[in-house]
């Protein structure tokens, strides 16, 4: 017998079973090896060979009720199963309810979808492929909670994106969604209508005032925005584990490589009930077609590879390099429209813009963290409506949830070997407009020791995407 059980203290699943053996398999199936194990120490001892989504005593967050359930059937394991009704009573919280679907813009089908079995089951991860339009998907779910709340004037629905430019930019994008409920948004200059419907947060604002605000708790509807960021154990997982309301959703294009981060997901905000890739919308016609031009560049002397930081060592060489920023710079004054080149380091983009401005007579822009976030939007606004415009920016702060319809090409300037990274970097430009039916993806590929594994790693997302790619070598003089 497998028992699922429900501790109402900690909201979490109970597994329980007088078969060690079947508790093992699953237990070990729901783990990962500890990387670097056998060289970490934690006061005194190396740190655990593995870990594990569930417990040794069995504590498990619910999402992964449907993981473990799954896990079973595939393995074929016959064991009879008793759900607590404790446990009954958190899992049977969807609504079976009519469609409302009268919004400014007409869903699409898939966009249908989602939120029917979002309704249906009542949480769960969506993944829509950057430009699927899931800020529009969204409001079509909290229309839909709305409108079949027993009491609308006391619903209360909080929506958590990762920064505060999207607090504005998802704000904007809902008043033009045709939505019916209240909205307010909470930033550090804004503070909330309480008396609103929906709240659109940033992470941080919550993080520095969720013990002063109580109602947090107790939303009867949680959203969270670029959900692959929930980790296993950071601020963003302690935020939405203490949120109450079963009701919890997350949108994202792209799940964690990780296992234990992306059951850390399931587990807060439910299992994944939907999918479609960016590759789907391309062949569905939804998004621009995209293809990627790696730049093989061979430098005549490399880094020297002296100090303890190899790496370090080998990102100064590069950024710093007066060969690679001439060619960068020389390659945006000859492309056509507008540019966007990501770099990782405030210190490569202010060497880049210097670059840029000297050899080039386009408009060059530097968003970094500092910033204000007025700025940002207006930056944007000049790349949509004008031309040969680059701008330079911080991967970290524009590579989700930032959408330029009006670009053309995208300058990968800093490498890196992030999944998840890449892909939501490339879904930047591939939203369509008149005047583009391809976006171009330029990868510098440093000819060095961490620059070639760097974009072998690249190549193998590429194919994963099924995004083509050509290489050309540029060999410095």
């Amino acid at each position: 017998m497998l028992t699922f059980d429900y501790n109402t203290s900690n909201r979490k699943i109970q597994l329980r079973t007088d078969d060690q053996d079947l508790f093992d398999q699953i237990r070990e199936h729901f783990s990962v090896e500890n990387e670097g194990a056998r060289f970490a120490r934690y006061r005194g001892r190396f740190a655990a060979r593995r870990k594990y989504a569930i417990t040794g005593g069995g504590a498990c967050e619910v999402g992964l009720y449907w993981e473990i359930r799954q896990y079973l059937i595939k393995e074929q394991v016959t064991v009879d199963i008793e759900i607590a009704d404790k446990l009954q009573k958190v899992l049977k919280v969807g609504k079976d309810i009519d469609l409302f679907k009268e919004f400014a813009f007409d869903l699409r089908e898939y966009q249908e979808d989602v939120i029917k079995k979002a309704l249906k089951l009542g949480r769960g991860t969506c993944v829509l492929g950057t430009g699927a339009g899931k800020t529009f998907t969204t409001a079509a779910l909290i229309e839909n909670y709305f409108r079949n709340s027993p009491d609308k004037d006391t619903f209360k629905c909080v929506v958590l994106v990762p920064d505060l430019g999207l607090v504005t930019q998802t704000y904007d994008e809902f008043l033009n969604c045709g939505i019916t409920f209240k909205l307010t948004k909470w930033t550090g200059k804004t503070k909330p209508d309480l008396t609103a419907n929906v709240i659109i947060c940033n992470i941080g604002i919550v993080q520095s005032r969720f013990e002063e605000n109580d109602w947090l708790k107790h939303v009867d509807l949680f959203i969270v925005d670029e959900c692959h960021k929930i980790k296993a154990s950071n601020k963003i997982s302690k935020i939405v584990s203490r949120v109450r309301t079963p009701n919890k959703y997350g949108f994202t294009g792209t799940l964690p490589e990780n296992n234990l981060d992306k059951w850390s997901i399931i587990g807060k905000l439910g299992p994944v009930i939907y999918e479609k890739s960016s590759y789907e919308l391309r062949m569905e016609d939804y998004l621009a077609n995209v293809h990627v031009k790696i730049l093989n560049l061979q430098y005549i002397r490399g880094p020297r590879y002296n100090s303890d930081d190899a790496y370090r060592e080998e990102l100064d060489f590069i950024y710093e390099s007066d060969f690679r920023n001439k060619f960068l710079a020389k390659l945006c004054g000859k492309l056509d429209n507008n540019t966007l080149i990501l770099v990782n380091h405030i210190k490569h983009g202010e060497l880049l813009k210097v670059y840029l401005d000297t050899l080039t007579t386009k408009q060059v822009y530097f968003i970094r963290g500092e910033v204000e976030v007025e700025e940002r939007e207006k930056i944007k606004k000049i790349m949509e409506t004008d031309t040969n415009v680059v701008c330079i920016a911080i991967s970290a702060i524009f590579s989700t949830g930032i959408n330029i319809k009006n670009l053309h090409n995208i300058i990968f300037a800093s490498g890196g070997k992030s999944f998840v990274r890449t892909v939501q970097s490339i879904g930047r430009g591939l939203r369509k407009h008149l005047s583009k039916n391809k976006l171009i993806i330029f990868d510098v590929c440093d000819r060095l020791r961490y620059g070639i594994r760097h974009c072998e790693k690249r190549k193998e997302i590429y194919d994963i995407e099924k995004i083509k790619y050509t290489e050309t070598n540029i060999v410095e003089k």
